[in-house]
């Protein structure tokens, strides 16, 4: 039976490993392409396995009939048997692997003992994922191939079945690419690198070529230019001279040409290519490949007949099974009608290519191809019907939406996140337009809908990753891994950039895959947010404050006010311009001091009421409360510095509560606020440490906290990173009065406790906090991320599962940060909201401090809150508590007095 598993081995690399196809993606390169086993031996296989397939095909069941064959084969423990008979039922109905995948899941009664029934479930596993895969089931496949790799980590140490398990071919290659499909890079570039390294030790120069292509092609997904050049370059040199192996990467650089707009230097090498390929006419998918590239040069030059002759030609020459290129073909012969104006054909097209795909009831799949014929779909119904395109655009970017939930999330990884922006601003601007012109406030309700869609997506994944480790305790079960995953991020934060730093990098990178594949999120986390449920929370949450949505595009700026139950909108074509304004202000007049502003305050009121009216176009003193959803620079702003008069200090934030969100899907779909009164644990800066002064302030924060609340308190610099972790899973409200430091050259900005807490290490933790008050410089501030807003320390609490943060954007005046903080817990022990108590404490302050210099906004308009606008309720201690009752009770009976006296009276 051993020979059988060697046989099974042979022939998937004969029968189920197509040839690379190299295209601008070279996804199936992506497939396994496996060793040839040829020997007396084989011969030998070969004559068993036929033997052994007149055993199994006699009268073969039928799908249905699977449950009785399992337990036939269960109770002859015949495992191995067993795992062939379903390697070969597969083959003979491939469907099974789609329609039977819950029941072949749980196929195996027990672990395989001998050689041959390893064998025998490995190849399973393969070939299952090999079936899932030709059915364009990425997901599924994923799994499957990831389920083929736990089992070589466990078995390779036998080197037996280590070499006929062969990593590099049949794991590394149809995962990797697979991985590259949904634009999972990090693991993609983590597990192709690591099949290189493997090939090259072993001195299986026939395979690296097609190695370094596959790195090469996520390498160009993702926009990496010059990684791309230099991984086509080691290929070409691993590549024998002459060599048809030379014809994948040649189409590679084409495609990377095309990509970057040069259609010159793109048909140089696709000639290359052509002139290679005809050398060698076994070479038929690349080939093939050659020819898409060479139609899509075509339709950029405006010959779009001919590029539909040579798309022609590919899809009468393709194989069955090879899925990818039929697809990549329908879209592209879509994009030429579509260039010829020719929408029903383009239509036509971009549907049957949709048609490879099994889609849901909404018609959405997580594969990126998907996403891209919808949005071909969408732009054909442009030129017939603008109300029919806008629903496919928002199916695209629904679509676009649902595949990203596949990726990690980790501070070091790449990702495919948002690939597809030029077309979600193409769909934001076709519902403002709708707008416009038919001023029904749905089609503004569906702009800001896909606005929000587009951003904050991997926030909404880590939060609903942080939710599942809280239910599965996969953080504590892994606890070995969690610690040497955060050593290894305070590493990273301290160790200068060269050699030590790449290879901690790759420790991580490591690490986070096996964590990675414990957790199987590509799968659990795929879920769909409710547009009904979104438009509910606008129309309520739009009554009671003034929602404002920014989306900044390439081409405009759309901003979104709803209002009272009305909607309003601007265009702003001016966006370099208006950004650049913003970044003059920040730099002008809070990250150089107090100078500016106190030479010239006048200067400052009228730029700021500027900024105002540039961003908020429709400002109303009656708006009491405001949630706001910036994007990218915006991110940086500080709305409640900016003044609703030119000439005087009518600051917006004094009056009105404003809170802020990284996208309005955390609020809409935000759980329901406790009525529990919450304790606040206390770390306090009291001392000099790690170089730090000590904060002054922190103590009377300590000692004004601890006087009215129920509170724990400990000193922040004998704080070990575990013990303040352990805090944030107490429940309690937390309030950190320390310092921190924003640290945008090294991407980690950190907290000062007993160590230097940086933002990695935060990255696997839970929390049950329903606030933290991070009194603290910069905690707001880091680097801006494209969709993603500022990656600050804040942010990763609030993806950890903080349902609220107070954090600042810049350093602040300790006195004054004191006094602030004092004021924001005297108020939010009447005001349960954050947001409305913030903006009390504001006020106060500018009660108190009547100078121009004292009220300059660099001191009081630091802090800012982030996140649900959810009541929340403080514990005070019993006296107070008590003397509130009191005082309550009192004034009760005074009002019931004056009632009845002044009733008598009249």
């Amino acid at each position: 039976m051993e020979a059988l598993g060697k046989r099974r081995s042979g022939e998937h690399t004969r029968f189920r490993i197509p040839e690379a196809p190299a295209a601008a993606v070279a996804d199936d390169q992506i497939v396994a392409g496996c060793k040839k086993k040829c020997s007396t031996i084989r011969l030998l296989h070969l004559l068993l396995t036929a033997a052994a397939s007149v055993i199994f095909f006699s009268g073969t069941p039928p799908a249905d009939a699977l449950e009785s064959r399992y337990r036939q084969m269960k109770a002859k423990d015949a495992l191995e048997a067993w795992a062939g008979f379903l390697f070969d039922r597969l083959d003979a109905d491939p469907g099974l692997a789609v329609n039977r995948e819950e029941f072949l899941k749980n196929a195996l009664w027990r672990a395989p003992r001998t050689n041959a029934e390893k064998l025998a479930c490995f190849q399973f596993f393969i070939n299952t994922g090999w079936h899932l895969l030709t059915q364009r089931q990425i997901p599924a496949s994923i799994t499957w191939y990831e389920r083929a790799y736990a089992f070589y980590e466990r078995n390779k140490q036998d080197a037996v079945l280590k070499e006929e398990m062969d990593f590099e071919e049949y794991i590394a290659k149809p995962l990797g690419n697979n991985y590259t499909r949904v634009g999972d890079f990090s693991r993609a570039v983590y597990i192709q690198r690591r099949a290189i390294d493997e090939a090259l030790a072993a001195h299986r120069s026939a395979i690296v070529p097609g190695l370094y292509l596959n790195l090469a092609t996520t390498y160009f997904r993702m926009h990496d230019a010059a990684a791309l050049r230099h991984t086509i370059a080691l290929g070409l040199q691993s590549a024998r001279s002459g060599s048809a192996d030379a014809l994948p990467l040649y189409n590679l650089r084409a495609e990377a040409y095309l990509e970057a707009g040069s259609t010159d230097s793109a048909g140089i090498w696709n000639q290359k290519a052509l002139q290679l390929g005809r050398q060698f006419p076994d070479a038929s998918t690349a080939l093939q490949t050659t020819l898409l590239a060479r139609a899509r040069i075509l339709n950029l030059s405006g010959k779009h007949r001919e590029s539909l002759y040579y798309l022609e030609e590919i899809r009468k020459q393709v194989a069955a099974d090879n899925i990818e290129l039929k697809v990549e073909t329908a879209i592209e012969a879509g994009n030429a009608y579509l260039l010829m104006q020719q929408p029903d054909s383009a239509i036509a097209w971009h549907q049957r290519a949709l048609g490879y795909f099994r889609r849901d009831g909404q018609g959405l799949f997580p594969d990126f191809k998907v996403t891209t014929a919808l949005f071909g779909v969408a732009t054909a119904w442009l030129y017939k019907n603008p109300v029919a395109a806008a629903q496919w655009f928002e199916k695209a970017v629904l679509n676009d939406y649902y595949t990203e939930q596949l990726l990690p999330a980790s501070l070091n990884a790449s990702t495919a996140a948002y690939a597809n922006k030029k077309y979600s601003e193409t769909a934001i601007a076709l519902y403002h337009q709708l707008f416009d012109q038919h001023q029904d406030p749905e089609y503004l309700l569906k702009a800001l809908w896909l606005t929000e869609l587009s951003k904050g997506r991997v926030l909404i994944n880590e939060q609903r990753r942080t939710a599942s480790w809280k239910q599965d305790a996969l953080l504590s079960s892994n606890k070995k891994w969690i610690d040497q995953l955060r050593s290894l991020y305070v590493l990273l934060a301290e160790t200068p950039e060269g050699t030590y730093k790449q290879q901690i990098r790759q420790n991580i990178q490591r690490l986070e895959f096996e964590l990675n594949l414990k957790e199987r999120e590509s799968v659990a986390l795929l879920k769909l947010p409710s547009y009904e449920v979104f438009r509910k929370w606008v129309q309520t949450a739009g009554r009671k404050k003034m929602l404002l949505s920014y989306y900044l595009g390439d081409s405009y700026t759309y901003i979104i006010q709803v209002q009272n139950g009305i909607f309003r909108h601007r265009l702003d074509t001016a966006t370099i311009a208006h950004v650049q304004e913003i970044g003059d202000f920040m730099r002008r007049y809070f990250y150089a001091g107090p100078a500016a502003f106190n030479s010239n305050p006048r200067a400052y009121y009228k730029q700021a009421a500027q900024l105002l009216y540039t961003w908020n176009p429709w400002p109303d003193g009656s708006a009491s409360a405001v949630l706001i959803s910036p994007d990218r620079e915006l991110h940086n702003l500080p709305f409640e510095a900016l003044c609703t008069t030119a000439g005087a200090p009518a600051y917006w934030g004094a009056n009105t509560a404003i809170g802020y969100s990284f996208t309005f899907l955390q609020n809409a779909f935000a759980g329901t606020a406790g009525n529990t009164a919450r304790p606040v644990t206390v770390f306090s800066f009291e001392k000099p440490h790690l170089g730090f002064p000590a904060l002054p302030q922190s103590a009377k924060e300590r000692s004004f906290l601890a006087q009215h609340f129920v509170i724990r308190q400990y000193d922040a610099a004998g704080t070990s990173d575990a013990a303040f972790m352990a805090a944030l899973n107490t429940g309690n409200i937390i309030h950190l009065a320390s310092h921190a430091v924003a640290d945008p050259a090294a991407k980690q900005p950190y907290l000062v406790l007993k160590n230097k807490l940086y933002l990695g290490e935060l990255q696997y933790i839970t929390t049950r906090s329903p606030l933290v008050v991070l009194a603290a410089c910069e905690t707001g501030s880091g680097v801006l991320q494209q969709g993603e807003g500022m990656q600050s320390l804040g942010r990763i609490l609030l993806s950890k599962g903080v349902d609220g943060v107070l954090s600042s954007r810049w350093e602040i005046d300790d006195a004054a940060s004191g006094e602030l903080i004092r004021e924001f817990y005297q108020a939010l022990s009447a005001e349960p909201d954050p947001a409305t108590a913030l903006k009390k404490a504001r006020s106060a302050y500018l009660e108190k401090h009547q100078s121009v210099a004292e009220q300059n906004p660099l001191f009081w308009a630091a802090y800012f809150y982030q996140g649900n606008d959810t009541p929340l309720l403080i514990r005070e201690k019993r006296r107070t508590a008590i003397l509130r009752s009191l005082l309550l009770i009192i004034g009760a009976l005074l009002t019931t007095a004056w009632v009845l006296r002044h009733k008598k009276l009249l």
